[in-house]
C-alpha cells in the first residue's frame, strides 16, 4: 500500500513537472512585435495597410474594419450595395467593399478582407483617419494594451510572458455588441461591453446596479482589485467598461481562446522591447531587393512625372510583383535570387508585394501574378506576366543587355 502511495506521489510529481515545463517552455516560444499607437483624446490610432495603401485608422473594440469613402476611392475599391448596419450609432454605411491585402505591422496579415464603407462623420474627420479596424481582425493574435506607454503588443500563439495566467477571466467577441469581458462588481460576476469610446469607466445596466446598495462598489478585473472607479448608473441594457479603465493598468485580449488578462503597471511590460520603427531601405547588390511606393518612385521610375518609362540610375532594373499567397511566385524566388546574384554588376533587381503596395499593383496592372517588369536604360520596359521559369526570365534579361 505504502508503494503505491509512494508511485502514485511520484507519477503526480512527474505530471505536474512536465505540466509547468510546458507551459515554460510554451510561453518562451511566444513572438511578440510592438507597435506604437496615437492617443487623440483618449481614442487610439494605430497604423495599418489596408488594400495596400497604409494609413491611420481608429481602433474599435465595438466595431469591425472599415474604410471612409474617400479611403475607399484612393484605393481603388469597388462599392458594393449596402451591408449590415455598424454595430455603434453615429456611423452610416453606405457599402460593402473588399480590401485587396490587410496589414497591421509585420503580425496580421490577411490576402483579402471584407470591409464596410462608411459616410465621413464628425468623429472621423476630427481624428483625421482613414477608417476603423474592430477586434474581429486580431482573431489569431493576442492584443495587449499600454495605455502608459502608449502601445499595442501583437504576440503569437500566446499573451507576452510579464501577463499571469492567475490574472485571467472570460472575454468573447460578439457580432452585435463587440468585445465583451467578465468583471466582479460586489463578489458578483458581471458580463460587460468594453467599449473604448466611452468616457466613464464602469456604465452599469438597470439590472446589475442592483448590486450596488450603498453606492460604492468592489470592482474587480480578471481577479485584479481596482480602485477609486468612478461608477455610473445608466439605462442601458448592458453594462459597459470604458476607456479610462485603460489607465488602470495593462490589459490583454486573446479573442481565440475567449480570454482576457488584467494587471497593473510596472510589472514587467516596462522591460518588453521598445516600438518598432519603420525600418530605412537598403539596397543590398547580388539580392532581389523588397522596395516601397516611396522607393519605387525617387530610385526605380517617376511615374507620376513621366508617362513613358525611363529608368532612374545607371543600371537596367528587372521587378517582380508577388504575394505569399502566390504559388508560381513563391517557387521562382530562388531563381530570381539565382539570377540577382549572376547579374549583379549589370542588372538591379527588385520585388514588390501587392497586397502591401496598392498603389503599384494598380499602375502596372499586377492583379495577375507573378508579373515581372523589365526595365531598360534607353527603350521603356517590357512585362512577362507569368513570368513561372528560369528561361522566360533570363531571355527578357538578355534582351535588357544588349
Amino acid at each position: 500500500m505504502m508503494k503505491r502511495m509512494k508511485w502514485v506521489q511520484g507519477l503526480c510529481f512527474y505530471l505536474l513537472t512536465v505540466s509547468v515545463c510546458f507551459n515554460a517552455a510554451a510561453q518562451n516560444n511566444v513572438t511578440s512585435e510592438i507597435l506604437p499607437y496615437r492617443d487623440v483624446d483618449g481614442y487610439m490610432i494605430i497604423r495599418a495597410n489596408v488594400g495596400g495603401v497604409e494609413g491611420d485608422f481608429l481602433l474599435d473594440s465595438r466595431g469591425k474594419v472599415a474604410v471612409t469613402e474617400q479611403a475607399a476611392v484612393v484605393r481603388a475599391m469597388k462599392v458594393d450595395k449596402p451591408v449590415d448596419n455598424y454595430p455603434r450609432g453615429g456611423f452610416q454605411v453606405v457599402g460593402g467593399a473588399t480590401a485587396i491585402g490587410f496589414f497591421v505591422g509585420n503580425t496580421v496579415y490577411q490576402k483579402d478582407i471584407s470591409t464596410r464603407v462608411l459616410k465621413e462623420n464628425v468623429l472621423l474627420t476630427k481624428l483625421k483617419v482613414d477608417g476603423v479596424i474592430g477586434f474581429a481582425a486580431f482573431s489569431n493574435v493576442v492584443v495587449t494594451i499600454n495605455s502608459k506607454a502608449k502601445t499595442i503588443t501583437l504576440s503569437t500563439p500566446y499573451k507576452p510572458a510579464y501577463l499571469k495566467l492567475v490574472n485571467r477571466d472570460n472575454a468573447e467577441l460578439s457580432r452585435s455588441e463587440g468585445l465583451t469581458i467578465q468583471i466582479i462588481i460586489n463578489g458578483k460576476p458581471v458580463k460587460a461591453i468594453a467599449d473604448f469610446y466611452q468616457n466613464e469607466p464602469l456604465v452599469l445596466s438597470a439590472t446589475d446596479a442592483q448590486l450596488i446598495n450603498s453606492g460604492s462598489a468592489a470592482v474587480k478585473l480578471a481577479g485584479i482589485s481596482v480602485n477609486n472607479v468612478k461608477v455610473t448608473k445608466g439605462d442601458a441594457t448592458r453594462t459597459v467598461v470604458g476607456k479610462s479603465i485603460l489607465n488602470k493598468g495593462v490589459i490583454s485580449f486573446d479573442i481565440e481562446r475567449n480570454k482576457y488578462y488584467f494587471q497593473s503597471f510596472n510589472q514587467g511590460e516596462e522591460s518588453s522591447a521598445p516600438a518598432v520603427k519603420k525600418e530605412t531601405v537598403a539596397m543590398v547588390p547580388g539580392k532581389v531587393n523588397s522596395i516601397d511606393r516611396e522607393y519605387f518612385l525617387k530610385h526605380v521610375y517617376d511615374y507620376k512625372n513621366n508617362k513613358e518609362w525611363k529608368t532612374i540610375g545607371g543600371k537596367p532594373v528587372v521587378i517582380d510583383f508577388w504575394a505569399t499567397w502566390c504559388g508560381p511566385c513563391m517557387k521562382m524566388m530562388p531563381v530570381m535570387e539565382e539570377l540577382a546574384a549572376k547579374y549583379k554588376d549589370k542588372v538591379v533587381f527588385y520585388k514588390v508585394n501587392v497586397d502591401k503596395e496598392g498603389e503599384l499593383r494598380q499602375i502596372f496592372k499586377a492583379n495577375a501574378i507573378p508579373l515581372v517588369i523589365f526595365g531598360s536604360l534607353n527603350n521603356g520596359s517590357t512585362q512577362e506576366i507569368g513570368a513561372d521559369t528560369r528561361e522566360k526570365v533570363e531571355a527578357h534579361i538578355l534582351q535588357l543587355l544588349k
